[in-house]
């Protein structure tokens, strides 16, 4: 008798520790798409304003300012996506986002060295193509099933 009920608690255990697994894959799953998606999107809204703001730098110091800003906290946000937990169906796309991101880095970068030699902020750094394909990576996102 004693050996019969061990054997079931270790079974429910054995039960529970898979299901866990299980949760803890689709909250990584949703997690990981939520956070996606949310950096996606918040680079598509930067793609949408950074021509404008570039324009408005080159002719005034406070636009300038406010654009060096911006840049900067884009950094940051890049900076901050590289420690999303990736499920497994998702890592190449995943491997895309980051080499994007470094190429979008790179831009960043260009583009504030150019503020600072008094040249037209995105000339010569890739930012545009690079959200534009950044944007085609989000559309494959969202067709993802896990």
């Amino acid at each position: 008798m004693k050996s019969i009920r061990t054997a079931a608690a270790g079974m429910v255990l054995l039960l529970f520790a898979t299901g866990c697994g299980i949760l803890d894959g689709v909250g990584q799953t949703v997690n990981f798409a939520a956070e996606t998606t949310g950096y996606m999107q918040s680079l598509q809204q930067f793609g949408q304003e950074m021509s404008a703001m570039a324009e408005r730098a080159a002719a005034d110091a406070e636009a300038k300012a406010d654009l060096q800003r911006r840049l900067q906290e884009m950094k940051e946000t890049i900076a901050n996506y590289e420690g999303v937990a990736v499920p497994e169906y998702a890592k190449e796309l995943h491997q895309s986002i980051v080499q994007y991101n470094e190429k979008l880095q790179e831009g960043l970068d260009q583009a504030l060295a150019n503020i600072e030699q008094g040249k037209a902020a995105l000339e010569s750094t890739g930012i545009p193509e690079t959200v534009g394909k950044l944007n085609e990576l989000l559309n494959q996102l969202n067709q993802l099933a896990p």
